[in-house]
């Protein structure tokens, strides 16, 4: 049976397990490693009886993989089951080791109706090579599934089951801003909730729950920086410079967020110039999938000016080439550019 493709989803797994009708070859990839392992644990279910597991499932770690290896399991039938499953995780299919560089393509082109091969990919990225012969076979065969991170409304609506099945309740706006505060991979979401519903007396959580007990992304933590500096409370933004250095962040990686934050504040101030402006073009400009954070971000920048941005901006990229060639003191540099932008 010809696989019913999706590249840009995992819609096909979903079919699949509605339908009980599996490929032989499947790809998992993608950042929201809370769907991925969701949909292999339904996956392996499915097709491999625990009671003959040791028989019919075989897992392998892509860096130790040769060909003898692959073979062996793909040839071996499975034991008192009509399927065997074998699971590769990270082995960058386009650039095999050495033993699998010439075979690959041939073997995959060539498996049993009797197996389900899944690549995994978990800490290395899927990069298909559209140049390569396996390239057109993968096209054919298999059902490439990616597990990208959720809209905000399907996020919303999965906090809020979550949330009632625990017996409370979450609104909306709580979820949003639940959103913003913690980000949007699911496995780091749940954590935080679980957080906010041991907290919470009531029947429903609210955002001082979340405030009090969740941790905070760092693209929110320099939003309040940021806040800071353009109010000139220079003092409240060393401080939470500080706690963000003690928290083991690099320097670089803490002014990147600051500057990126003050590129999206400057992009919102000229967007919202124009008469077509709106909340879910904004979303798309600056690169966020929360509403509350694209709200909070105009509210923002509407009580600072284009001047006081532009200037920012000037300051951020020659803090920014200085924290990457210089050797100076990189806490120094970064309280400097601060001090400078508050100074404005």
């Amino acid at each position: 049976m010809a696989a019913r493709k999706d590249n840009n989803s995992y819609k096909q797994i979903q079919l699949d397990l509605q339908f009980k009708s599996y490929q032989k070859l499947y790809i998992f990839y993608g950042e929201e490693d809370y769907l991925k392992e969701k949909y292999l644990k339904r996956l392996k279910k499915a097709i491999v009886d625990e009671t003959f597991a040791e028989f019919n499932l075989i897992e392998f770690e892509g860096k130790g993989l040769n060909e003898e290896m692959l073979i062996e399991a793909i040839e071996g039938y499975p034991a008192f089951a009509e399927r065997k499953m074998i699971i590769i995780k990270d082995l960058d299919i386009y650039k095999p080791p050495s033993s699998l560089q010439e075979t690959l393509p041939t073997i995959l082109s060539d498996l049993p109706d009797y197996i389900c091969l899944v690549f995994y990919y978990d800490t290395i990225e899927y990069k298909p090579d559209k140049r390569t012969k396996l390239y057109g076979i993968i096209n054919k065969i298999a059902s490439v599934n990616e597990f990208g991170r959720m809209s905000e409304n399907e996020l919303i609506t999965l906090i809020s089951k979550y949330v009632r099945n625990a017996g409370k309740e979450i609104s909306k706006e709580t979820c949003q801003y639940l959103l913003f505060l913690c980000g949007n991979s699911i496995t780091n979401l749940l954590t935080e909730i679980d957080k906010a519903i041991s907290h919470s007396t009531l029947t429903e959580i609210k955002k001082y729950n979340i405030e009090s007990v969740c941790t905070r992304t760092l693209d929110a933590v320099v939003f309040d920086l940021t806040d800071y500096i353009s109010v000139k409370k220079f003092d409240k933004a060393i401080s939470v410079l500080n706690d963000l250095i003690a928290q083991k962040n690099t320097e670089v990686m803490l002014f990147s967020a600051v500057q990126r934050h003050i590129q999206r504040m400057y992009a919102a101030k000229l967007f919202m110039q124009t008469p077509d402006s709106n909340s879910k073009e904004l979303m798309r400009l600056i690169g966020t999938g929360s509403s509350f954070y694209a709200n909070k971000i105009q509210d923002m920048t509407r009580r600072i000016s284009t001047e006081w941005l532009r200037k920012s901006i000037k300051i951020c990229g020659e803090t920014d080439i200085a924290l990457k060639s210089s050797v100076a003191d990189k806490v120094k540099i970064i309280e400097i550019a601060l001090l400078q932008m508050s100074s404005i």
